[in-house]
């Protein structure tokens, strides 16, 4: 198969800076930058795969170009979660007493756990106990 998109950076002189993850949703996702140092960003194509690797890849990047200080602020985990063995999972959760709770529809392809988040954390590999404290991303399109 036509690995297109990839072909034609490559053919451009893209240094490539991601290419792929251990996230998930979120492939595939890049992070390449063109040899006059422009940036590009390839997003997945399912919905909460593309705000995945919006979040993690695309919104760090503008914050450093417009040189704005990035968030590192984490949140309790209200209940257990269920996580990857090797990925990181990016999962939408609803805030409730300060802790967070995940939303029932966490699938790549879900709009409805988008519209009812108020924000994504990152469950680490073979994390996500109830009580640790899980890096919490900010989606300022959500609310």
């Amino acid at each position: 198969g036509c690995d297109c998109g990839r072909d034609v950076l490559d053919d451009r002189g893209a240094r490539w800076v991601v290419d792929g993850g251990e996230v998930g949703p979120g492939h595939p996702m890049l992070r390449a930058v063109l040899p006059d140092g422009r940036p590009i960003v390839g997003l997945p194509g399912n919905p909460l795969a593309a705000v995945s690797g919006l979040v993690t890849l695309a919104a760090p990047l503008i914050a450093a170009m417009r040189d704005v200080p990035s968030l590192d602020e984490d949140v309790v985990l209200g209940v257990d979660v269920t996580s990857h063995p090797r990925d990181t999972r990016i999962i939408p959760v609803v805030i409730e007493d300060g802790q967070a709770r995940p939303l029932r529809f966490d699938g790549p392809a879900m709009l409805r756990s988008l519209a009812l988040a108020d924000a994504l954390v990152a469950i680490p590999p073979s994390g996500g106990l109830a009580g640790s404290a899980v890096p919490l991303l900010p989606v300022p399109a959500l609310r």
